[in-house]
């Protein structure tokens, strides 16, 4: 079918949210394969740009600095087409950033539970803000609570514990290859790949 739809409904970016360890920069690496983009770690991108480890830049310049510093990022890769963006954990705590990467990023929340987050974060060999904390689970727990309804601003919510990361790769390429043929947004959070495997209104035009 020819794509005769809004400009607006392409998709030619990708921002994946979660906390520490949900899997944004091992799916965005996947993802950025499978759709032939390129993948951006915003961790990675500001340690090589400041000379040091994300919890060296929070530790002398502060969390708001750093915040600052993924916001310029995020205002500097907004227009790039072909883009899989994986942001630290806290950058939905500036939810306009959403806006700045505009309507042609599809934001992706990876979902994981708080009991699977302490296991990935105990068994991980990163070094991480907070990752020597008294009490891991308790603070885990409170900021997810805490940024929850930002992540659910995302326009999809995927699982992403129990799964492989080719799964859940494959699961966001599938809506970025359909979004195309959506006429009407989606629910934000509310929706995955089944949802958008045979859109309704492309099933009644289809039938019509």
């Amino acid at each position: 079918m020819p794509d005769t739809l809004p400009p607006a409904l392409v998709i030619e970016r990708v921002v994946l949210l979660g906390y520490m360890t949900s899997g944004k920069s091992s799916v965005g690496q996947a993802l950025a394969r499978r759709l032939g983009w390129e993948f951006l770690d915003f961790d990675v991108e500001i340690e090589h740009r400041e000379g040091r480890t994300v919890k060296e830049v929070i530790a002398v310049a502060g969390e708001e600095a750093f915040r600052g510093m993924e916001a310029a990022l995020t205002a500097e890769v907004a227009e790039r087409p072909g883009l899989v963006l994986a942001p630290g954990g806290g950058w939905i705590t500036r939810p306009e950033q959403l806006d700045v990467l505009g309507s042609r990023t599809l934001s992706v929340w990876l979902r994981v539970s708080v009991d699977e987050t302490v296991r990935r974060l105990r068994d991980d060999s990163i070094d991480r803000p907070f990752r020597d904390h008294p009490d891991p689970r308790g603070m885990i727990a409170q900021m997810l609570a805490e940024r929850e309804p930002l992540y659910r601003l995302a326009d999809v919510s995927v699982p992403a514990e129990g799964r492989s990361i080719e799964d859940i790769a494959f699961e966001i390429e599938t809506i970025v290859r359909t979004r195309r043929e959506v006429l009407l947004p989606f629910t934000p959070g509310e929706v995955s790949a089944a949802d958008v495997l045979v859109p309704p209104v492309l099933e009644e035009r289809r039938r019509g």
